[in-house]
Parts: C-alpha cells; structure tokens; sequence
C-alpha cells in the first residue's frame, strides 16, 4: 500500500530553475535593449566594433543537466583564415580553454562553422548548478599562451575571468580579432519525495543505494527511479517511479512479514564438473550442470597501448562466452564442440598520451564495441574423475584444458 500526493511545479515559482532562467532573461534584455548600459558577464572578451557579428557561437540546448553532452557550433564569416580560441567560465568563476584540446590541437581554421565535439569524444556538463558562459575569439595570429595542454582534457587558466579577459585583449592589440560569446544554464531535474514505512525504520535503497531510514525526505533526480524498502523480519518491498521536475509526493508502504523459510531454502546446486583451459594469450574457465553440456567464459588479452597520434586501439581484454557440447564417441573419449561470442571494446587515441583531468566540461573518448561469432572443435581425454582436452577455438586459436567431475 503506498499513497502518492503530487505538487506541480506550477506553485514552485521560488525555485532554483524559474530564478536562472529569470536571470538569463533579465542578461539578455537588458544587454539587448540598451547598448553599453549594461556590462558584459564577467570574462567576456569585448568584440571590436564590426557592421555585421564576424564570430557566432550556439549550443544545441538552453539548459543541461549534469552529465549530459553538449554540442557546441561556431560559425566563422572572415574571408581568411584565423586561429580559434574557445574558453569556457562555468558558475564558480574558473575559466578554462576547451579549443584547442588535446584531441583537436591545431587552432587554425578555416572560414566556414566549427562544430564541437570533433571525432573521437564528447563534451559532457558537469557541476555547478548555474549560468555558464561560452567565448569564442578569432585571431589574425596565434596566442602560444593559448595551446592544446600537454597534461590533461583541457587547459585550465590561472586568476579570475575578469584579468583573464584583460590579458587576452592585450594579447590581442597587435592583431585583428573578433569575437562571440554565449551562456546555457546548468541545472539538475528534481524531484521532494518523503518515504515512509509501517512499521518505521526500514533500510532505503534508491537505484540500490542505501540513502538512510524511513521516514525521510530525499532530493531524487527527476526520471525513473527504484525505490526499495528492507527490514529485518519483513518481506523486501521495491517499487518503480517516474517523478517529474519540481515534483512533491510522500511515498508510503505497509511492510510484510517475512514467511518461514523452506526447508529446501539453503540448498546448493550440485555441479557436475569444471573446468579450466588456457591459450597462447587467453585463458578460460568452465562449468558443467551435466556431463554434456557446460557454460565457459575467457579472456583473451588484447589490450594495446595508445597509438601517438590518433586511430582505433582495444580497449581492454576481450570477452567470450561459449556454450559447449562433450559428445562421447567411445568410452573415455568425447568430441568437444561449441559456439558462442566474443566482445571487444576499442576507442579513439587522442593527439597526446595525457591523462584526463574532470573539470565543468570534460572529454569522454567514444567507446564502440564489436561482437564477433566464436566457433570450437576438439577432443577430450577422461581419465577418472578428471578429463583432459585440446581444441581449436576461433578467436583464442589452440587451447588446452583440464576438467574435474563431481559426478
């Protein structure tokens, strides 16, 4: 038994999401109506007069929530080339370069749009909640303060916007420049709910997670979310929910007394052998339920190190799942047979073997997986409790293993 009482953002017109967005709105009409009257965001580099916006910069959203992907485009009218710059000022003042970075180094380009992420990774928000702020500068000439770091996703600048902003103009004096500028807000969907039990006191697990006692109130992530309620004594209740943004209601549940356990409760299933097999850069392990048929995963090392600059390299081992069939064909010796998949994961290499560095917008390289068919022919050896056997597998190439038998 659960009651769900719901308050609609409607009557929340205090909260966290209605005050940024207010104040977006207040930045914009009061920088657009009135020219100079009100001054620029803290960080932002002034544009040099120009009839017409040289420079341009959009995201694909207004607002993102934590650990979302932005895409990011510039669009660049100069009849030349220039040399862009992109830094990011996220709402605790710091200020770092998102172009270059390690996976695109070359800040030359070209007259035409500019879109981030570029191939290989993504740009994911990160926290604080708050306004953001986006710059782009083009430059006639290029700023070597202002290269793809050697250490780490991106370059993050010393001292406030304000004097980061003011070194870069003077940077800039004897060049020719332009520049843009945007802002998006980070905010995190959520959602009040107080969750209840009868009897009092029972364990909380949100997404498997224990968050404390019933009763209690929680701040969830709007979404689905599982909410779980244990208590010793009683039966486990669990209960999927989708809450909304803003979103108000008290969980409650009546807990039911746990039965008696089975007498068969306890009791473990009997194996009927297992095994284990090795290969020239693998190795295996098996586990028979019946003399016939046997479950086996692997391991075949595969990991590479990153190449220098760029390409696809694997990413960890490689994982293989095989159902196998011993199929006896005289008195100790049985035909091996099986078939299965094998998994693989490789990613992008960036321009410099750095580490990552987590910062408002980080870099996650793409991780793609390929799955391929795995196919096995061998024989097998019984000699008493034990068996001993040599095949060819697919993708591990020769293998040899032995095998225990319970039965």
């Amino acid at each position: 038994m659960k009651t769900r009482r719901a308050a609609h953002a409607k009557i929340c017109q205090g909260s966290l999401a209605v005050l940024l967005l207010g104040l977006i709105l207040l930045s914009s009409v009061a920088i657009g109506t009135v020219p100079g009257a009100t001054p620029l965001p803290k960080g932002v580099l002034p544009s040099p007069p120009a009839p017409e916006p040289l420079i341009r910069i959009a995201t694909d959203q207004e607002t993102y929530a934590p650990g979302e992907p932005i895409e990011i485009t510039i669009t660049i009218e100069i009849s030349e080339q220039s040399y862009l710059y992109l830094y990011d000022i996220d709402p605790t003042g710091t200020v770092t370069l998102l172009y270059p970075n390690r996976f695109s180094p070359n800040p030359q380009v070209s007259p035409g749009t500019v879109s981030l992420p570029g191939e290989g990774y993504r740009l994911i928000v990160g926290g604080p909640e708050g306004i953001e702020i986006l710059v782009a500068v083009a430059s006639s000439i290029p700023l070597p303060e202002l290269t793809a770091p050697a250490k780490g996703s991106f370059r993050q600048m010393d001292g406030s916007p304000e004097a980061f902003a003011q070194g870069l103009e003077t940077k800039l004096s004897n060049a020719q420049w332009t520049s843009a500028w945007a802002q998006f807000t980070v905010y995190q969907p959520k959602a009040v709910v107080h969750i209840a039990s009868q009897p009092a006191h029972a364990r909380i697990l949100i997404d498997g997670k224990l968050r404390g006692y019933t009763p209690k109130d929680l701040v969830l992530p709007a979404g689905k979310v599982m909410i779980a309620l244990e208590k010793v004594g009683y039966e486990r209740f669990s209960e999927t929910l989708t809450v909304r943004d803003q979103e108000m209601f008290d969980f409650e549940a009546r807990l039911q007394e746990a039965l008696p356990s089975s007498p068969l409760s306890g009791m473990e299933v009997s194996l009927a052998f297992i095994g284990l097999d090795i290969g020239i850069d693998s190795i295996g392990f098996e586990v028979g339920f019946t003399q016939m048929i046997g479950l086996s995963a692997s391991l075949r090392f595969t990991e590479e190190d990153p190449p220098t600059m760029g390409g696809l390299y694997n990413l960890g081992p490689e994982l293989g799942i095989d159902l196998r069939l011993h199929v006896a064909i005289a008195e100790r010796i049985s035909l091996l047979l099986g078939g299965g998949i094998a998994v693989q994961n490789h990613t992008t290499a960036p321009g410099s073997l750095a580490g990552l560095s987590p910062l408002a917008i980080t870099i996650e390289p793409d991780i793609e997986t390929d799955i391929f068919p795995s196919f096995m022919l061998g024989v097998e050896l019984s000699v008493g409790h034990a068996t001993v056997f040599a095949c060819y597998h697919l993708r591990r190439g020769f293998i040899f293993g032995v095998s225990i038998s319970f039965r």
